[in-house]
């Protein structure tokens, strides 16, 4: 039985000295601090989503969190059931790549349709999301409960 040793291969250098040292310098200098591997500073407290953010853009991303949740939860198990629900016989059916990627185009069928739609569900959610901002609900009538 024969062993492999590398220094018997030759070493075949591919990038030139130049494109080396330009491909080390685009890498950057390596964190030697495993606090700072661990913790990086994307994740601190002044960093973190939503620490400085409008109140808008704290509502936009809240509708785009209340519009996958309805998407998800919602819509997409109807288009699945509809689509398993297709018997149609051979020429007309199915066939073995629309089974493959077909809850692939139910997640993006989904997502426009909830993106699309004014479900007021959707419209529910992300008040009850974004209640901590502040603001004045939107369609608050002003009526008063105590009358």
């Amino acid at each position: 039985m024969s062993t492999i040793n590398p220094s018997n291969f030759p070493n075949h250098d591919l990038l030139a000295p130049a494109h080396k040292s330009a491909l080390i310098k685009k890498q950057g200098p390596k964190h030697k601090n495993p606090l700072t591997d661990a913790n990086p500073p994307a994740l601190t407290q002044a960093n973190k989503p939503g620490a400085s953010e409008s109140a808008e853009t704290q509502r936009a991303r809240a509708r785009e969190a209340a519009e996958g949740l309805v998407a998800t939860s919602f819509i997409k198990p109807i288009l699945a059931q509809v689509r398993e629900s297709n018997n149609a016989p051979a020429p007309f059916g199915p066939t073995q790549a629309e089974k493959q990627f077909g809850s692939l185009l139910d997640n993006q069928l989904a997502d426009e349709i909830a993106r699309a739609s004014q479900f007021p569900i959707v419209d529910r959610m992300v008040e009850q999301f974004t209640r901590h901002l502040g603001e004045p609900k939107q369609g608050d009538q002003g009526i008063d409960l105590n009358a």
